[in-house]
């Protein structure tokens, strides 16, 4: 700790010489000694050589640091300072010019009690030594921290607040401005502020503000709305509240300014605002009767749209339900107007109202309406209906008309397709609709029993039949024929025209097919039909019937007819006039 000292005295001889020569001091014996007023002091106080040792010291000092006289007169001054602040009082010392012979600096002393205290330390050059003497400032560095605390804590507090808070002087000078102040104006919050308040917003608020500044200034609350303009961002927009804060004789001596963010509320208004035009434009270019309806009063409101839609003077207006009752088609009055009903069963379903019936203008033209509505409701009742009307006359003929026209286009599909689908000579299906018939049992679809039977008929000698009778007879005798086949089956089977002379039964669900066979070989009997070409002197059949399991794998129509055909070549090779039955997979 001596080593800095000596480098100062080192130092500091030639300048000392110096000032001895300039200031011509006097001698030896004209010097005082300064023990005798460092023992006088009442505060804290030293005597140090070029060094850095202490001369003398006085009572208030060992009092203080809690040690001996003796002991602290062998200490360098240095050593009596704070161990943490040594180093700043030494750079004090040694920064004092040539031609000052005073500094001081504010420290805490060493000492052996529990806390050291802050003094203002000051150093006054005595031709080769220093007097130190120390002013107690402890107390008021305490308060000062104290102070500065609790405004830290205010300015965090007014941070974390979202609004933007600012004391401004009555003369409009911003004294102090929150985080979210600063940022929305753009200002460092370490500016210092002092700058004019209004100048910071956009131009076009100055006159709002500078009137809401004079009324806060006269003591009274006001406020204005606001914009902040950040360069690279988004307008902000605020309401600006104007809180005069009043001295105890009444004056303002600041204004306190809380600014509400309310961009998105303002944004909101502005959808409001433009759907209410859009609404507007609507209305009129979509010819939309507006009406408003309070349900508790029975009060209703229409628009002009409206009245020329039902074809009535706004001059005589419709202000109730029961007004516009008359209006109504009689046989649309109740659905059109149970308000109360219809609100509780909308409510409940959670449903916007929406109906269409007729109404009667003067001149008795019936004209259709389509009217929709929102219902606004206070604890599940309803208290206000605020909905449009449209004329659909032109819709709804247009409706029917399309209707009818798809029913008439429906009625041809379905006629084209029992043409495309049933034999056109004999009625019953044909070849086309047998074929899909077969695809579907292929498929597993039209499977309704264990044992499926397909059955391939053939009218005998045929040809013959028509050599000798002709074709209109032959045409005769297969209509007969196919009405017999139909006769023979159940509503489970399928019977179609196979093609030329040739039938084909599709039986579901058989266990036996010999009775059904059997069936169809007298039916044909029973017709009767004379055919002198046949040995049986009238027309028979011969039949093939193949019969197997529904579960039976990897079945095709090709198949299933191959397997007909050849029963039916077997009963025709046999002598015709019988069947022939395969059992298919037994």
């Amino acid at each position: 700790m001596v080593e800095p000292f000596h480098r100062y005295a080192a130092e500091s001889t030639a300048d000392a010489t110096t000032r001895s020569a300039e200031s011509s001091r006097g001698s030896d014996h004209d010097r005082v000694s300064p023990a005798p007023l460092v023992s006088a002091l009442q505060i804290p106080a030293c005597c140090f050589d070029q060094a850095g040792d202490v001369i003398s010291i006085n009572d208030a000092w060992v009092t203080y640091a809690g040690l001996s006289g003796e002991a602290l007169s062998q200490r360098q001054w240095i050593e009596l300072i704070e161990a943490e602040h040594r180093y700043d009082a030494l750079s004090a010392l040694r920064a004092v010019p040539a031609f000052s012979d005073r500094t001081e600096i504010k420290c805490r002393l060493d000492t052996r009690h529990a806390e050291a205290r802050w003094f203002v330390v000051h150093l006054h050059r005595l031709d080769a030594a220093w007097l130190c003497t120390c002013t107690d400032i402890h107390d008021l560095m305490a308060n000062t921290r104290e102070l500065e605390h609790r405004a830290s804590m205010q300015t965090d507090m007014l941070n974390v607040s979202v609004d933007c808070i600012k004391l401004i002087a009555p003369n409009g000078t911003l004294l102090h401005m929150n985080r979210a102040g600063c940022l929305a104006l753009g200002v460092g919050e370490d500016s210092g502020f002092g700058m004019p308040w209004l100048p910071l917003l956009p131009e076009d608020i100055w006159v709002q503000g500078e009137a809401a500044l004079n009324i806060a200034r006269t003591g009274q609350f006001s406020r204005f709305p606001g914009r902040s303009v950040v360069p690279g961002q988004p307008p902000q927009y605020w309401d600006n509240m104007l809180t005069p804060i009043l001295s105890a004789t009444g004056n303002t001596t600041a204004i306190m300014c809380v600014s509400r963010e309310v961009t998105r509320e303002r944004a909101a208004l502005d959808s409001v605002q433009r759907s209410e035009e859009r609404l507007a434009i609507a209305a009129r270019v979509g010819g939309l009767g507006v009406w408003d309806y309070d349900i508790a009063l029975d009060v209703l409101h229409c628009d002009e749209n409206w009245y020329r839609i039902v074809g009535r003077d706004p001059n005589t207006p419709i202000v109730s339900i029961d007004a516009f009752r008359p209006l109504i088609h009689p046989d649309d009055v109740d659905k059109a107007t149970e308000v109360e009903k219809t609100a509780k069963e909308l409510i409940a379903s959670g449903q916007d109202y929406g109906i269409e019936f007729r109404v009667v203008r003067p001149s008795g033209e019936i004209r259709w309406v389509r009217s929709v509505a929102y219902l606004q409701q206070e604890d599940g009742v309803a208290r206000r209906a605020v909905g449009f009307m449209v004329d659909i006359t032109d819709a709804r003929r247009a409706e029917l008309a399309l209707r009818d026209e798809n029913r008439l286009l429906e009625d041809e599909k379905a006629s084209w397709r029992r043409q495309s689908l049933e034999d056109s000579l004999t009625g019953i299906a044909n070849r086309r609709h047998l074929n899909e018939a077969l695809d579907r049992i292929c498929r597993g679809e039209a499977r309704s029993g264990t044992r499926i039977g397909i059955t391939l008929i053939d009218i005998d000698y045929f040809k013959r039949y028509n050599d000798r009778y002709g074709h209109p007879a032959g045409d005769r005798a297969l209509r007969l024929v196919a009405t017999a086949l139909q006769a023979c089956c159940r509503q489970s089977d399928f019977v179609a025209r196979y093609g030329g002379e040739e039938f084909m039964i599709v039986w579901q669900d058989i266990k036996n097919p010999v009775p059904l066979l059997e069936s169809v070989g007298n039916a044909i009997r029973r017709l009767d039909i004379a055919h002198d070409a046949s040995p049986t002197g009238q027309i028979t059949v011969s039949c093939g019937c193949a019969v197997f399991d529904a579960t039976h794998p990897n079945l095709s129509a090709a198949w299933l007819i191959q397997q007909s055909d050849e029963a039916l070549y077997e009963a025709k090779s046999l002598g015709r006039n019988r069947y022939v039955v395969r059992e298919i997979g037994r």
